[in-house]
């Protein structure tokens, strides 16, 4: 047999009756830490941990918060081996083996065997997709080698033919395709953005060409499970759960279910289990003895409920900062931009076109005291003191930015209510300073900062027995 079972966002169980694997779990409700949000697990789930089932490996697709969390991870028994992404920065495998695990690379395109189950990860297509700042996510084949049946995952990538090619080299037949609805609404910060109100639509349409593509290169599969998303805010950021949600993923499956009516199609929920026998469907089950998902009534409000923006606090908790460290970060980004889209953006803008504002953008620093506004000057390849009245522009504390430059937190940190944008040329030219900030935030651009972030984490956990995971 080969069973899968969901534990919840974008974590799986794998299990045959040789062997049990973990990939990118989260085994507790709150999450986050190092990007100073407030997540919680959605929906909520139940824990046996008596029950929890002896395992072989935990494998880690890449390095994110939400697919590598270290405390997490601190549950675990350190003689269970970890297979990491080999595209993560050395600072990942650092905390790691400072934690006592024995850490092995996940080689994209080399196949790992564990008992009878062999995990094959892939790698993204950055040439002709945009895979955001997926840069070493790892898409994965798991599959029993004694044919009972595999489970096919894109993780945070973008699918192409080349992917579906390399499963089907892997597993003659398709299993169990997990389908990732990452569809967020950022308009709560930005005005010039509407209400996304075609996020369900657009995601059916979307799972409906992933499916074709896997049906007419691989073959039809034994279902197909939606999964991400799965996180709602708690606190004074529960506002966020009535506007950034934009996909209903039961109606997605109902959808796409009325199109392939023999087929079958799950929106995952903690603690479900598929069963695989001879590479087909055996059994589906609500629940392990492990893990379960508590009643429907519990769970936290999520959906178009029109949540309203309070005006936001500083992440970092404090106003604040060093302002030679902002600075030389600022420098750091005003070197990254050279060539990028948000230059050949502001390089393809006619001067009439701007009324009377600056061709540019800049950032609106709060302060204690009044805000520092630094403008972009491509000229000079510089952040100068400037004013607001440019086209674009971004607003959130100089805390905040300073942090995020000196890649303390990821760039996310500023996503979910830590910020303003304006822009005057939305239908004209393409704004997108997060992406901007992601790559000089990114842990593969700042491992060090990363590293003294892990083992700041690291530090809070050290007191928490490993308890999961041995038999």
């Amino acid at each position: 047999m080969f069973a899968t079972t969901f534990l919840g966002h974008q974590g799986w169980a794998f299990r045959t009756e040789k062997a049990a694997i973990l990939v990118d779990p989260l085994l507790r409700e709150d999450f986050g830490d190092i990007h100073a949000l407030e997540y919680r697990v959605w929906p909520p789930r139940v824990w046996t941990p008596e029950a929890f089932p002896r395992l072989d490996a935990v494998v880690l697709s890449h390095e994110h918060d939400d697919h590598f969390d270290i405390p997490s991870l601190a549950k675990l028994h350190r003689d269970i081996p970890i297979y990491l992404s080999a595209r993560s920065s050395y600072a990942a495998r650092t905390i790691l083996e400072q934690m006592g695990f024995t850490v092995h690379d996940l080689v994209p395109g080399h196949s790992v065997r564990i008992a009878d189950l062999e995990v094959t990860p892939f790698t993204g297509d950055h040439l002709t997709t945009n895979c955001g700042d997926e840069w070493d996510t790892l898409p994965f084949l798991v599959r029993s080698t004694e044919g009972h049946g595999s489970f096919f995952s894109m993780v945070d990538i973008p699918i192409t033919q080349a992917h579906v090619e390399w499963a089907a080299a892997k597993a003659m037949r398709p299993g169990l395709i997990s389908w990732t609805n990452n569809a967020l609404d950022w308009s709560h910060m930005a005005g010039y953005l509407k209400e996304r109100v075609e996020g369900t639509q657009q995601c059916f349409m979307n799972m409906g060409v992933g499916h074709k593509l896997i049906e007419q290169t691989w073959g039809t599969p034994q279902g197909m499970i939606t999964c991400a998303g799965g996180f709602s805010f708690t606190g004074g950021k529960s506002w966020l759960n009535e506007r950034v949600f934009c996909v209903d993923t039961e109606q997605v499956c109902k959808l796409i279910g009325n199109v392939y009516k023999k087929e079958k199609f799950w929106a995952g929920v903690p603690g479900q289990t598929w069963t695989l026998k001879a590479n087909k469907l055996a059994s589906v089950e609500e629940r392990t003895p492990w893990l379960a998902t508590e009643p429907r009534d519990t769970w936290p409000k999520r959906g178009r409920g029109g949540g309203t923006p309070e005006d936001f606090e500083p992440a970092t908790g404090t106003t604040a900062f060093d302002r030679a460290k902002l600075e030389a970060g600022l420098a750091d980004l005003a070197a990254s931009l050279v060539g990028g889209p948000l230059f050949r953006g502001l390089a393809s803008v006619l001067a009439t076109e701007c009324n009377g504002k600056k061709p540019t953008f800049s950032f609106v620093l709060r302060t204690d005291a009044d805000p520092l506004v630094y403008e972009y000057a491509p000229t000079r390849c510089a952040f100068v003191p400037g004013t607001r009245d440019t086209i674009a522009g971004l607003e959130c504390y100089a805390s905040d930015l300073a942090a995020v430059l000196a890649g303390e937190l990821g760039a996310i940190t500023l996503t979910f209510d830590r910020a303003r944008l304006w822009h005057d040329l939305a239908g004209r030219i393409g704004f997108d300073p997060f992406a901007e900030l992601h790559r000089v935030s990114h842990p593969l651009r700042k491992p060090d900062a990363y590293l003294r972030s892990y083992e700041r984490i690291w530090q809070r956990q050290r007191d928490v027995a490993p308890t999961l995971g041995r038999g």
